[in-house]
């Protein structure tokens, strides 16, 4: 997937919410989708990161080799979930074991998590949001459904917001081949009539000729990758704002990829990660200094999922 390049569209303004009954409150906030006609970054533009070099790896357990989400839960613990428990995993840095399994909720496909102050904020499948506080769990309803597969969750402390991305179907009048990002309103969770990034997959395949071909081999490693509709081969599984750049991370399990947008939507970079590293990669989460964690789910050769910390470079 060398020299992967996206583009993003601007979003036009008679989109409406994904699912009808989605009513949006509390202050707007602006969209921020770049023009598809804005000059893409040149061609090798690279992350702060070196993704083939990790500075430390951290073996997750047998059962968390379904881990679908992952987020910093202080200096020493990062708390990770899988997509089939209602549990939350404390998984200790320095000892490299889990700490503490706590329950939240039933059994589901749960995709990603986010932590807000002593909240936790978990995303399933199909749109429903979790918050688990005090021992208590509430369930709210989003707005989006299991047709958009929410996979991605973040917190975003400039907005104060949690923002959504979306695998599946994009909504608001999108089309097919495009991939959104919600940003979620505070108080009632509800996702806002228009998404606040929206990622054009058809951009990424014009983008090289060899883009479509890497797309394709990598989409084979993981549990989801048999697909063969090329419209489907950008497919977000993780999101997460860079915490001094407020830039946004977005990671792609299909084909082991990961871009990164500024503040405004425009497109920084856009990069592989190794398959040898990354099976299925799906989850991010950033330390306050800017280092990043990736966690990938098991491969089929590795049969343990991990996460990798990777440190920031000339920042």
């Amino acid at each position: 997937m060398k020299n992967l390049l996206l583009s993003l569209l601007v979003l036009p303004a008679w989109c409406s919410v994904p699912a009808a009954n989605s009513v949006a409150s509390g202050p707007e906030l602006p969209v921020h989708a770049a023009s598809q006609k804005s000059a893409p970054p040149a061609r090798g533009t690279s992350m702060a990161y070196d993704f083939a070099r990790p500075a430390a790896t951290y073996p997750m357990p047998a059962e968390l080799a379904e881990l679908s989400g992952i987020a910093l839960a202080g200096p020493t613990h990062i708390t990770g979930i899988e997509d089939e428990t209602g549990n939350l995993y404390d998984y200790n840095l320095s000892t490299k074991k889990v700490d503490r399994v706590i329950p939240f909720g039933g059994s589901g496909d749960y995709e990603d998590v986010a932590r807000v102050g002593s909240d936790w904020f978990i995303m399933r499948s199909d749109g429903k949001l979790f918050r688990y506080s005090g021992g208590k769990t509430e369930e709210f309803e989003t707005g989006l459904s299991f047709a958009n597969e929410t996979e991605g969750l973040t917190y975003d402390a400039a907005s104060k917001t949690l923002l959504v991305a979306c695998k599946g179907e994009p909504g608001a009048g999108l089309s097919g081949g495009q991939r959104a990002i919600y940003r979620l309103q505070p108080g009632t969770f509800r996702a806002e009539a228009q998404p606040v990034y929206v990622l054009d997959v058809a951009a990424i395949h014009a983008s090289s000729p060899t883009t479509e071909g890497q797309l394709e081999k990598s989409g084979k490693s993981g549990k989801k990758g048999k697909k063969k509709d090329s419209s489907k081969n950008f497919s977000p599984s993780a999101i997460a704002v860079h915490p001094l750049t407020q830039h946004v991370f977005v990671l792609s399990a299909k084909q082991n990829g990961i871009v990164e947008l500024d503040q405004r939507g425009q497109l920084v970079a856009a990069q592989p990660l190794p398959a040898d590293l990354f099976p299925q990669a799906e989850g991010l989460a950033f330390t306050p200094g800017g280092d990043l964690y990736v966690a990938t789910e098991a491969g089929k050769k590795s049969g343990q999922a991990t996460i990798y910390l990777f440190r920031a470079q000339g920042q």
